[in-house]
């Protein structure tokens, strides 16, 4: 199939005249100097499809289902066992390892033997290749630039000289993307961005399906264009209610899309959401009147959070790992945590940055946590409205009735939900058909379930357990993660898995992370 004035006719990869070894040049360049190791696999993804998971529950993910790892030469291999401090972990281990790395001192690839500065940090690790980061913004942009240029590409794969012409004539359509301009240093990033460029093409196909002729595409990642800005409501006091990442038009009415990505169909989804727990910019505090949760209920989070912090500070500063020499003449908690409380911000967010990831987490997976626990105990003491209220923010559920209204005045926009999906499969560029939930199907469900909301129920998520709940006692326990789990359920029908968690800096605040379950999204998918 061909992009008519843009891409020629792609031919089978047989028959491609490319020599081998530039093509492989081409496909790796992105990831040069960018290798994984232990250090790597301790932190999280920054960047990419799986921002905020830890990198080891990526490599984890990947070794079970038996994909393949990148090598720095262009090669591939899948792995199949890791040994850690002498132990092995084949591929049906790898829950088991997850749990165990933490405490590792030593790991290794040992089927095939490989050494850690071979393997690629990909985009799927929030890879940078050679320095350079990639920002989220790229494939937004990629899939607003290709969606310009008006051609389906419905191969499943593509080659890569076909990609790098797919890429070439998408820089081509930059400059007619409104939002775009003063961003240029994102445009360097299409070049060799094969991830990017499988879940634009795969986002771009569903939207062209949408508007086969489009006329303008608006970027709103720096501001709202006169044109459209309209459609932009100010909602709860959440900026940028519409979510949309782009708005397309054919000159007659205007279509939004929130754009997610993911590797395949079977990958885990991208969360629906961050938002922080606690802070200036808390999502708590949109819950906040004279029946529901109080200002006071959110000052104890924050109190809770800070009492919580003052103490894993103090430990840090007189804990025998320590090897600083400032504090060498504290010997107990109590004038520890004198000293502490003593800190500025500026001092104590120096001090948690101090302190290795590795310490704070077993800090909050402890029953002494009281950031958690309080979190926990006010989330409950309001669970139904906390419910409703997050729900409704995750899928802009209140953003129909601001439509309705310009529909009225003759001004049509329909927004939607899109996960393009994509990858590269060895010097190929696999693409399949996006995941695309409108707003009305969306809202058709929600009203289904806001009809009762009684039997909205927040509890445990199955097979989890908060670190309180979790018997440190008792025979094969395993040490719980330092995060909270919960399940939205209506009735006994799970809807939304929802996480807790600090990404990375302990520093910053911790997020609300969402995602669907497969309930959720039948549900949505059944017209009523």
């Amino acid at each position: 199939m061909s992009l008519i004035g843009y891409v020629r006719q792609v031919r089978p990869i047989q028959e491609s005249h490319v020599n081998h070894l530039d093509k492989i040049q081409n496909l790796f360049s992105l990831y040069e100097g960018s290798s994984l190791n232990r250090k790597e696999l301790m932190k999280p993804a920054g960047k990419g499809p799986n921002t905020g998971v830890p990198r080891i529950e990526i490599f984890a993910n990947k070794i079970s289902k038996g994909e393949e790892h990148m090598l720095d030469d262009g090669t591939t291999i899948v792995i199949k066992q890791i040994t850690m401090d002498g132990k092995t972990y084949a591929s049906k281990d790898m829950k088991s390892m997850v749990t165990d790395f933490e405490d590792a001192t030593k790991i290794s690839i040992t089927d095939p033997a490989t050494a850690w500065g071979d393997i690629a940090k990909t985009p799927e690790y929030g890879g940078e290749g050679g320095g350079t980061k990639i920002s989220t913004s790229t494939q937004e942009l990629m899939t607003a630039t290709i969606v310009l240029l008006g051609k389906k590409y419905n191969s499943k794969k593509i080659t890569v000289e076909d990609a790098a012409e797919i890429i070439k004539a998408a820089e081509g359509k930059w400059d007619a993307v409104e939002g775009s301009k003063g961003k240029e240093k994102l445009l360097k990033q299409f070049a060799n961005n094969w991830y990017d460029l499988a879940t634009a093409v795969s986002s771009a196909n569903a939207i062209l399906d949408m508007v086969p002729n489009p006329t303008k595409v608006y970027w709103t990642g720096q501001s709202w264009h006169d044109d459209i800005k309209i459609f932009n409501p100010d909602i709860v006091g959440v900026k940028d209610y519409n979510s949309s990442d782009i708005v397309v038009s054919d000159g007659k009415k205007f279509w939004g899309l929130s754009l997610t990505k993911k590797e395949s169909r079977d990958s885990t989804d991208p969360t629906l959401i961050n938002k922080p727990i606690s802070g200036s910019k808390s999502f708590l505090k949109s819950l906040i009147s004279d029946e529901g949760m109080s200002q006071a209920e959110l000052d104890s989070i924050e109190n809770k959070k800070n009492e919580f912090f003052t103490n894993i500070i103090a430990s840090y500063l007189i804990a025998p790992e320590n090897k600083r020499t400032t504090y060498k003449n504290l010997k107990t908690m109590r004038s520890a945590v004198a000293v502490v409380k003593k800190l500025d911000d500026k001092k104590r967010k120096e001090e948690i940055g101090r302190i290795p990831n590795k310490f704070v987490n077993t800090q909050l997976t402890t029953k002494a946590n009281l950031f958690w626990k309080e979190v926990d105990k006010v989330l409950k003491s309001h669970a139904e409205e906390f419910m409703v209220s997050f729900i409704k923010l995750v899928f802009r559920y209140e953003l129909k009735d601001h439509l309705e209204d310009l529909i009225a005045q003759g001004k049509t926009f329909e927004f939607y939900l899109l996960t393009g999906i994509g990858k590269r499969v060895g010097d190929e560029i696999g693409i399949e058909p996006a995941d695309v939930k409108d707003l009305p199907s969306t809202v058709q469900a929600l009203s289904r379930i806001f009809r009762n909301p009684s039997a909205l129920n927040l509890g445990d998520t199955p097979g989890r357990k908060l670190p309180w709940e979790v018997d440190l006692n008792a025979v094969g326990t395993k040490k719980p993660p330092a995060k909270l789990f919960y399940t939205i359920f209506y009735g006994k029908a799970p809807l939304l898995n929802l996480e807790i968690r600090y990404k990375g800096s302990k520093t910053a605040e911790p997020q609300f992370q969402c995602t669907a379950t497969p309930v959720f999204k039948t549900l949505m998918s059944v017209k009523k």
